[in-house]
């Protein structure tokens, strides 16, 4: 009698935590504001891309930029790594904080670009990523020059070929 009260009782613990969790609102860039990009003026004229993120400093010359087949046309020519974040990783929020701080310290011939690693699933795919805090340097061609996990500003300039 004492096991099923036990048992009982843990029950409605582990469904009322898991009910609690998922109701906590979450952050979500793929779905709010977090990303605009502008690839033509009013006039319909071409103009430099636009990259912005929510309550982020990041400007189209940044060297640390929220990831867009935009953004990744115009770093073309440099060293172009993909840093696979999510807002819920706990390494991946670091990070990002020091990215953002640090930004210029980034070498010029770098530009960073940070991945949504809950929507980008066919980069994942296409990269064999399979776990956030992922980083993947690529060539002028999208093809794979060398991946690592982990690691902030100092890992990102030893590992970029």
């Amino acid at each position: 009698m004492n096991t099923k009260l036990i048992v009982v009782f843990g029950l409605v613990t582990l469904v009322g935590g898991g009910m609690y969790f998922m109701s906590k609102p979450r952050s979500n860039t793929a779905t709010t504001d977090a990303l605009m990009t502008n690839n033509q003026t009013n006039t319909g004229t071409p103009s430099t891309p636009v990259i912005l993120q929510k309550d982020e400093k990041m400007t189209p010359d940044s060297r640390y930029v929220t990831y867009s087949k935009a953004a990744f046309e115009t770093a073309k020519g440099k060293k172009r790594v993909l840093f696979f974040h999510a807002p819920w990783c706990p390494t991946c929020r670091p990070a990002d904080a020091e990215f953002q701080a640090k930004a210029d310290s980034i070498p010029n011939d770098i530009v960073l670009l940070k991945t949504d690693y809950d929507s980008s699933t066919d980069l994942k795919k296409q990269y064999n990523v399979t776990y956030q805090h992922t980083f993947v340097q690529v060539d002028d061609m999208g093809r794979e020059v060398t991946k690592w996990n982990g690691g902030g500003l100092e890992e990102l300039i030893e590992n970029t070929k």
